[in-house]
């Protein structure tokens, strides 16, 4: 029994690997149109994953499973249906889209995807651009199509389409004048502070201790320095590293410096510290700048106000924290005030440490 029990394992074992692959349908229910309009053309690409693919009608057997054939033989239907379930117009003109090429590719997590290209070309210059989008009806009230609008000489706009809201407006904005720019960017960067949590955590970090006020100046000026330089690197291009990585190192600079504070007695170089990890919060900002979308006129204004912006909201902090740590310098029980923070600051770095490395998402902020 032992035996016909291996045989039956064997057999099994066997018949799964020299199947046909299939491709299994994950329920991801999201699908993705990337526009891109130049002067005289329209390119748009859909992707549509598996489980998208089976609702068109693709799967053939009826098994709800997609084999690659079945993928590839059934593209000109997922054109089709492209085309039966968007309608673009361009100053009130409707767009006749042109198919493309078609293909198959996977993403990172093993789902496949159908690439399908479409373009048109453009006879008028461009003013205004409707994109509606009908299939998010088709594959249930939870599907949700990922939008991305490039128009000539503008930012990268991200755009969702739902079976709620299907249709939306895109047009090109008047160039804004530098001053305009500026304060824009300025704004940006003191709210990038105030709403990130975990720039906040490491500043307070760094000066619950206390130390003179000149200490202090020469800690935020070192951060100041550092971030500027990685930050201009990284958004020109020169350095480039993983976000995931950037993000990790935030966090782990949060718990360095939160458990430093359990033996540091002087604050006279604390800034030479403060300047590494500096650096990779510079990174930091850029990739919160290329999600933003950095114009190409005006770059360096853009920079220097983010810069600026963010130095402001630092300053703020400082000026409204510093009060409360001289008074706190004169108690008996500052030591064990400032180690109870640090806990605490060093339990919140510790939190999204393990969030970002390993991708999860269970921190409260």
């Amino acid at each position: 029994m032992k035996r016909m029990s291996f045989l039956w394992a064997c057999a099994f074992v066997v018949s799964s690997l020299v199947a046909p692959a299939a491709v299994c349908a994950h329920k991801i229910n999201t699908s993705y149109t990337n526009i891109v309009v130049s002067a005289d053309t329209l390119k748009m690409r859909v992707r549509y994953d598996d489980f998208d693919l089976i609702k068109i009608g693709l799967d053939q057997d009826g098994d709800d499973l997609l084999f690659y054939e079945e993928m590839e033989a059934g593209l000109d239907q997922a054109f089709a249906f492209v085309e039966g379930n968007i309608t673009l117009t361009i100053n009130g003109q409707a767009v006749t889209l042109i198919r493309g090429k078609g293909d198959i590719t996977p993403d990172n997590k093993g789902n496949m995807f159908a690439n399908l290209y479409l373009g048109a070309p453009l006879d008028s210059p461009f003013e205004v651009l409707n994109v509606q989008v009908d299939w998010p009806e088709h594959f249930g009230d939870d599907h949700k199509n990922l939008g991305q609008i490039l128009l000539p000489g503008q930012p990268l706009v991200q755009a969702i389409f739902t079976a709620e809201a299907p249709m939306q407006t895109f047009a090109i904005l008047k160039s804004k004048s530098l001053w305009e720019q500026a304060y824009e960017f300025i704004v940006l960067g003191v709210e990038h502070i105030f709403l990130g949590y975990d720039h906040i955590m490491f500043l307070l970090a760094l000066i619950v201790v206390g130390g003179r006020l000149r200490n202090l100046v020469k800690i935020v000026s070192a951060f100041t320095v550092a971030h500027s330089i990685t930050l201009c690197l990284a958004v020109l291009e020169i350095v480039s590293l993983p976000a995931q990585w950037v993000e990790a190192g935030i966090a782990l600079s949060i718990v360095y410096v939160a458990v430093e504070n359990f033996w540091l007695k002087r604050t006279d170089y604390r800034w030479l510290l403060t300047f590494f990890f500096g650096l990779v919060h510079g990174f930091g900002f850029a990739n919160v700048l290329r999600d933003l979308g950095l114009p190409t006129r005006g770059l360096v204004t853009s920079l220097f106000s983010f810069n600026i912006g963010v130095e402001i909201a630092q300053i703020a902090i400082v000026v409204l924290v510093f009060p409360l740590i001289t008074w706190l310098n004169r108690q008996s029980y500052q030591r064990a005030v400032v180690l109870a923070v640090s806990v605490c600051i060093g339990l919140f770095g510790l939190g999204w440490f393990i969030e970002r490395v390993f991708e999860l998402e269970y921190m409260p902020i």
